[in-house]
């Protein structure tokens, strides 16, 4: 699945991204529980019953992928990159949650401690993540695409 997110389309080849592949359970959770304290800081509403969701919904992994900072369109490889590991697990019968909002753990007084757990470069900022795992019960049914978001000039 990495090799896939390494494969990915990038600016001139830059290859401007840093995987960290997590197995440990509880630093997801320390990420989750920071993410979660952020976002009731800034007055998010907990779905009904009142607890935060987990920010990696319970997967036992997840792979955070940095972008270098020092790259204008990092972000925009960084998600080539996420986005083929979601294709390469799902092609496996992997089921994958591509997230942006862990990020949050990222803008607090523990930010420096997750990078250095997760192995981040010094220059580099956690950017996405894909947290995986199989699924616990079957998928919803596919929502239907907007027919109206494509224009042919010809």
């Amino acid at each position: 699945i990495v090799e896939c997110g390494r494969f990915a389309a990038t600016e001139m080849g830059r290859q401007p991204w840093f995987f960290s592949v997590v197995y440990d359970r509880a630093l997801l959770d320390d990420i989750s529980a920071e993410c979660a304290a952020a976002m009731l800081k800034d007055g998010f509403v907990p779905p009904a019953g009142g607890e935060m969701p987990d920010t990696f919904r319970g997967a036992p992994m997840a792979i955070i992928v940095s972008a270098d900072d020092t790259e204008k369109f990092g972000d925009v490889d960084c998600a080539n990159a996420t986005q083929n590991m979601a294709v390469a697990a799902w092609s496996m019968g992997i089921g994958s949650c591509y997230i942006a909002s862990f990020r949050r753990a990222f803008e607090g007084e523990r930010a420096q401690e997750f990078k250095t757990r997760l192995g981040v470069p010094l220059g580099f900022t956690p950017r996405f993540a894909l947290s995986l795992g199989y699924a616990a019960s079957p998928l919803p049914p596919r929502k239907e695409r907007a027919e109206d978001r494509v224009e042919i000039i010809r």
